[in-house]
């Protein structure tokens, strides 16, 4: 071990060199890389091993300690020193001791990498070999530094332009997506009575082209064409039908019927033909498809009627669905099931079959099996003469029926109106406003006969010919009138029929058109149901009918509960609903100058012949 030097003689000028020498590489160097220290023996200072002095103290000059590397010792001078500071720890010792023993990495001024064991050191100053830097070193790194922000940046708004795009896109509701045929408004259309394009006398086709704008705006998204075959005296006979192939030519050709067909659909519409069915498929065995029946029947001589009317229209004319009337009358055919089966194979599942509310009644057995899993719409018809009272029952004989056992059955298409009633102002004294807002409140689709909206009336007994038996069943069929604002129509009354017994009200419209937006705008009223676990759930309650208050709670998961509340007599009611509903929103009603206000159900008043659809509150 070396002895440590005397302290009174180069305490002084051993520390000066340790700094001056310590300065030095702190200067000349812009980067320091320090390899790991020499391993060292250290022992706990308490072992037994540790001598009694262990430790030098500040002042100890007579003792030596040996750091580990003799050669360190011996070859700079500067790491031995006994400077106080250094000589109490021996770990710094040691760790100035080695410096004079590393290599140094440094950047010189002008970009070279000195390596290198250093030769001689003067004043701190070191002299190294020289070794160049990599190519990247001399890149342009302020103009590189500028790409890359400019590049961040540019990612930074795309990210929060796409972001803004998606927050201004998302939809606004979140409304199920039902077919074209669920929830929907059908506008049913008698054309002989509707709008006369060529002032011969009778509707035709062509004119309910031009009227096509006011059935949109009116809400209806679907238009279903009553009888428009070639009949025996049509229209007065339209149901005496002789060619289901054929357009009666007083209403136009199929010419015209094409372009009806291709203007409905531009404007996002869909059109359904009444068709009736004179027979059944009796051929076996039978193809599957359009295509294989026009292969195996090169002109379709084999087939009966009523399937070659089904090909013609549904699949050459691309209609979009056709109503089966008079199917009741075949529900107990051997024949029934398969042709049903054929029949909607034939138009594929994107169109539809509607059939008569009978033709489920009196289908049993197979033929109902077949009949509720190929038949899209079942026509349920609210007859308001036979009272309030039994309101409720025929609601929730239909809802709490079979129909609303399984989620792929048949959906409801009410109606209230039709070519087979009679019109809805002729059977409810000032209530059409009240009996149209009931209509719009009940779940499944929904139609509306032609004039309805305006509270068209029924013909006159005597301006009927003759014998108005005979003719009874032209009863509703009345010239449709357009608004005063219509600058095409002429207010002709067409010849074959009558004007109607009431005056047309076109103030209706604005309210009916509400009515509308409210029921295609509300799930909790269009939905027909809540589908859990395979089942169906009714969503509508008849909570009350008594004294012409009829009142209809509406519901469905996670959406405002909607309630109806109609007064169908000519007296105001006032009654407390409190222990039913607490307050909501009128979001539609007869009276428009409601719409929106907030109504609580203590001790209300309701104006006769009027109705409500109110939002409750969550």
């Amino acid at each position: 071990m070396n002895d440590l030097p005397e302290a009174s003689d180069s305490n002084g000028t051993t520390e000066l060199e340790t700094l001056e020498y310590l300065r030095g590489v702190k200067s000349s160097t812009c980067l320091l890389l320090t390899p790991s220290p020499t391993t060292l023996d250290f022992k706990h200072p308490l072992s037994e091993e540790m001598g009694d002095n262990a430790f030098l103290a500040l002042n100890d000059d007579t003792k030596s300690i040996n750091i580990g590397n003799s050669e360190a010792s011996a070859g700079d001078s500067s790491s031995s020193g006994d400077s106080n500071s250094v000589a109490q720890d021996p770990v710094s010792a040691q760790l100035i001791n080695n410096i004079s023993m590393l290599d140094y990495q440094t950047l010189s001024k002008n970009g070279d990498i000195i390596l290198g064991q250093p030769e001689s050191k003067l004043n701190g100053s070191l002299s190294v070999n020289n070794r160049k830097l990599p190519n990247f070193v001399k890149w342009n790194w302020p103009l590189i530094r500028n790409i890359i922000l400019w590049i961040v940046l540019s990612a930074l708004i795309a990210c929060l332009a796409a972001i803004v795009t998606m927050v201004v896109t998302i939809p606004k509701t979140c409304n199920p997506n039902l077919p074209w045929h669920q929830g929907k408004v059908f506008y049913e259309v008698f054309p002989a009575s509707f709008k006369d394009s060529n002032n011969d006398g009778f509707g035709d086709i062509k004119g309910l082209i031009k009227k096509l704008d006011y059935i949109k705006e009116l809400g209806g998204s679907t238009i279903r064409l009553n009888y428009i075959f070639e009949s025996h005296d049509y229209p007065v006979h339209f149901y005496n039908t002789t060619n289901t192939l054929k357009i009666d030519r007083s209403i136009g050709i199929l010419k015209d019927f094409q372009d009806l067909v291709l203007a409905v659909h531009k404007l996002n519409m869909h059109i359904i033909l009444d068709v009736p069915v004179s027979s059944l498929i009796v051929i076996e065995p039978f193809p599957i498809s359009n295509q294989s029946v026009l292969a195996h029947n090169e002109t379709t001589s084999d087939l009966d009627i009523t399937t070659k009317s089904i090909l013609f229209w549904a699949c050459e004319q691309n209609v979009d669905g056709l109503y089966l009337k008079n199917l009741e009358m075949f529900t107990a055919d051997d024949n029934f099931g398969k042709s049903l089966q054929i029949w909607k194979e034939l138009i594929g599942s994107d169109k539809i079959f509607m059939a008569s509310e009978a033709a489920l009644l009196k289908a049993k057995g197979s033929s109902l099996t077949v009949l509720l899993n190929r038949i899209d719409l079942i026509d349920i018809h609210i007859d308001l003469n036979n009272g309030i009272k039994r309101l409720k029952d025929r609601i929730e004989s239909v809802t709490s029926g079979i129909l609303w056992e399984k989620p792929h059955y048949p959906w409801v298409h009410w109606n209230i109106g039709n070519i087979n009633s009679q019109r809805i102002s002729s059977k409810t004294t000032n209530n059409t406003l009240a009996s149209i807002a009931l209509e719009m409140a009940l779940p499944g689709a929904v139609g509306i006969f032609y004039g309805d909206e305006i509270g068209l009336g029924s013909l006159e007994r005597y301006g009927i010919e003759s014998d108005f038996h005979e003719h009874e069943h032209v009863h509703n069929l009345a010239t449709m009138s357009f608004p005063e604002n219509d600058k095409t129509e002429t207010g002709a009354i067409l010849p074959w029929n009558h004007e109607s017994i009431k005056k047309p009200m076109y103030e209706y419209l604005n309210t009916i058109k509400h009515l509308i937006k409210v029921r295609l705008d509300t799930p909790t009223i269009y939905l027909r149901g809540i589908y859990k676990e395979g089942n169906v759930l009714k969503n509508i309650d008849v909570r009350k009918t008594v004294d012409n208050l009829v009142v209809i709670e509406r519901w469905f998961p996670r959406r405002n509960t909607c309630v109806f509340v109609g007064n169908f007599g000519n007296q105001a009611i006032t009654t407390d609903l409190s222990s039913m509903f607490y307050g909501g929103v009128v979001v539609g009603a007869t009276n428009s100058s409601l719409v929106g206000t907030s109504l609580y159900f203590d001790k209300v008043t309701f104006s006769p012949n009027s109705a409500l659809i109110i939002k409750l509150e969550k």
